[in-house]
């Protein structure tokens, strides 16, 4: 008797921990999108509409791995990538007990990030082509701040109604490179809404940022004008719309624009944008320009321009 109770005891919390140990899994569907990162020679094997299939697996169970006031990371037992090539599916998963899933809980913002190992190393396949895979990363980005509403426990799956599908908010990303300058983008869904993104350099090639000064010399009043461009571009994976370019301040007569071509640029593409500064007085002659668009991120991109007026033409 004490033998047969002793075994049904063993044998429940035998059950009771193996329930507790089954993994929940869920899987993510997409395309990939237009994308200026990814590498030419894949193009041809991935290109934009390209289906994956990412399946992850974890213990709700489980404690986490590290947890804040806004942010907890898990384990995942399982996560398996699959893109379906034009020459044959390309699959591979993490290895080496790297995988994770990490929740992040800020104001106005919550995301869901599952990611692999970091290096080809942590992946059962290691390359795609001839480009080493470095990390497998699903973002899952949620702007109205509502769709993690606990960091702990994990949730046992996420419900993709909680999330944007835009590729600003929620991408699957294959990086290839250690510097993550390379990398396979793809959406949510069967069409997943790719945006565009605004881009603006100096003649130097420096990438500014809006609110950024662009200084003149001093130049004669009355005389020959000084001129400086800038190179607009679209570094985004949709069509950058409603290009326009116009001048305000009170120096706003002291200068003008060139702005040739139509007001949509394609991803990829880039456009010249001449400055001419021909001061009617001397002294600080300071305007700003207004380079509007359809960026999500920059709708009202600034460049404060600054220039000096000096003597007068005799």
């Amino acid at each position: 008797m004490k033998k047969t109770f002793f075994t049904l005891v063993l044998l429940a919390l035998s059950q009771t921990l193996t329930l507790r140990a089954a993994p929940v899994s869920q899987i993510f569907e997409g395309v990939t999108v237009n994308n200026p990162a990814q590498p030419g020679a894949l193009n041809a094997e991935f290109p934009p509409g390209t289906p994956w299939t990412l399946e992850v697996a974890w213990d709700n169970a489980s404690p986490p791995l590290n947890s804040s006031a806004t942010q907890a990371g898990y384990r995942l037992t399982t996560l398996t990538i699959t893109l379906e090539g034009t020459s044959g599916n390309w699959t591979t998963s993490s290895v080496m007990d790297e995988a994770s899933v990490g929740l992040l809980q800020n104001t106005g913002y919550h995301e869901v990030q599952f990611t692999s190992g970091f290096g080809p190393a942590d992946h059962t396949v290691q390359t795609i082509g001839t480009s080493d895979v470095h990390s497998v990363n699903l973002t899952l980005g949620d702007p109205t701040g509502t769709a993690v509403p606990a960091l702990t426990p994990v949730p046992s799956s996420f419900d993709l109604a909680d999330f944007s599908a835009s590729v600003s908010r929620s991408y699957l990303k294959i990086y290839l490179n250690n510097e993550g300058s390379q990398y396979i983008l793809g959406g949510l869904g069967d069409n997943p809404v790719g945006d565009p993104d605004l881009s603006v350099k100096d003649k130097s090639g420096t990438i500014l940022s809006s609110g950024a000064s662009l200084k003149f010399p001093a130049t004669k009043v009355d005389g020959k004008g000084a001129k400086n461009a800038l190179t607009i571009a679209n570094d985004g994976i949709g069509n950058l719309a409603g290009l326009a370019a116009s001048l305000s301040g009170p120096g706003k007569r002291d200068y003008s624009i060139s702005f040739k071509g139509g007001t949509i640029l394609a991803p990829g593409a880039s456009r010249t944008l001449t400055i001419e500064f021909e001061p009617n007085r001397r002294g600080k002659r300071t305007a700003t320009l207004k380079l509007t668009s359809n960026d999500p991120e920059n709708p009202v991109f600034e460049v404060i321009i600054i220039g000096k007026g000096k003597g007068r033409k005799r």
